[in-house]
């Protein structure tokens, strides 16, 4: 089934003081390592999804295949950019994987075998599963999007699939090298950068 990630990348960065998707980590923004990921995956399409500081966030992020989008929508909440994000893909894609443009610690490999858990499960959506906790990235079938595209205000995938785990396959992570970090605080950022090797 045809997959299309959608990286959502448009907040304000309020909690940083910063544009967080600009941190350097290892002379890499941290936006460009994410988009990396995901290019570097079986995703047959990548859409990064812009908007608090666009045009500075575009000069400096390399894109590889990716092609960007900026919701100028941002301010309203992320239901706002989950939803553009959908309404850009093309008819044959059949599932769309939501991406947070914040999360570190995601493989190329990680993202393939949740695609492979969601396809093999025959469920509509498929998630991580950490300490037993459902969250990003999330596989939706299309047949879901009609709830996404309903959803208003700062919610996104992950609230859905926790209010509905039984439609959820689980990617269960058991290593804690393998679990994501999100980063929304200079405190996130400090203990990403001391405990990351590279």
């Amino acid at each position: 089934m045809p997959c299309a990630g959608i990286v959502l990348a448009a907040g304000s960065s309020l909690r940083m003081g910063q544009p967080k998707q600009l941190l350097s980590l290892w002379g890499r923004p941290l936006l460009e390592r994410v988009v990396a990921v995901a290019c570097g995956s079986q995703l047959d399409d990548v859409v990064v999804i812009l908007g608090a500081d666009h045009e500075l966030i575009d000069q400096r992020v390399r894109w590889g295949r990716a092609r960007i989008l900026v919701n100028p929508d941002h301010a309203l909440g992320m239901s706002t950019s989950l939803r553009a994000g959908l309404a850009a893909l093309g008819p044959e894609v059949e599932r769309a994987m939501v991406i947070m443009g914040d999360q570190l610690g995601v493989s190329s490999g990680l993202l393939d075998r949740l695609l492979e858990v969601h396809q093999v499960s025959l469920r509509p959506a498929a998630a991580l599963s950490v300490g037993g906790l459902l969250q990003p990235p999330v596989v939706l079938r299309r047949d879901l999007w009609g709830e996404v595209m309903a959803l208003h205000g700062d919610v996104g995938a992950r609230g859905l699939i926790r209010a509905r785990p039984e439609l959820v396959a689980p990617l269960v992570l058991g290593s804690d090298a393998e679990h994501p970090i999100d980063i929304d605080t200079p405190d996130d950022w400090r203990r990403y950068r001391s405990s990351s090797p590279s």
